[in-house]
């Protein structure tokens, strides 16, 4: 997808930014159990992320990004913003298998941009993501909560 020039409110420089229309493939995954040798602070999110629903203890997205099979990925993790672009003919069918096999849940969404300034709380995954769909979500929002309204307005009025 072709970049836009920046017209929103706010905006320092003018450059380009992606469109705000931008269909998402929203992922609601676990994490994988850290090993004796991870740090300590991964083990103690993990244990913290424990209590929340199986299948939607995290959440990042992917895009369709133009020919040869890319994919914009935006993964936002506990110590960093993963964004970059997946080479890839295989993700796919990677994600169909795992939506097969019950390892993961997708929401398909057009990113929209909200009407006025949203307040988006703590950096989580789950705000990230609400933020980068335009989707409505309050600061203490979980990814299973995030997940049943992105699948509620899917929903034929």
């Amino acid at each position: 997808m072709m970049a836009t020039p920046a017209r929103r409110r706010f905006s320092l420089i003018p450059l380009p930014t992606a469109p705000a229309q931008r269909p998402w493939l929203v992922i609601f995954i676990d994490t994988a159990r850290p090993g004796p040798d991870a740090r300590l602070r991964v083990r103690l999110l993990y244990l913290l992320l424990r209590p929340l629903r199986p299948g939607f203890r995290h959440v990042m997205a992917i895009s369709p990004d133009g020919p040869d099979h890319r994919w914009l990925m935006v993964n936002p993790a506990s110590d960093t913003l993963a964004v970059g672009c997946l080479h890839s003919t295989i993700v796919t069918e990677e994600l169909r298998a795992a939506v097969a096999d019950g390892r993961a849940h997708v929401v398909a969404v057009n990113g929209t941009q909200p009407a006025t300034w949203k307040f988006r709380g703590l950096f989580t995954c789950v705000a990230t993501i609400a933020h980068l769909t335009g989707t409505e979500a309050g600061p203490f929002t979980t990814p299973w909560r995030l997940y049943r309204r992105m699948k509620a307005s899917q929903q034929p009025a």
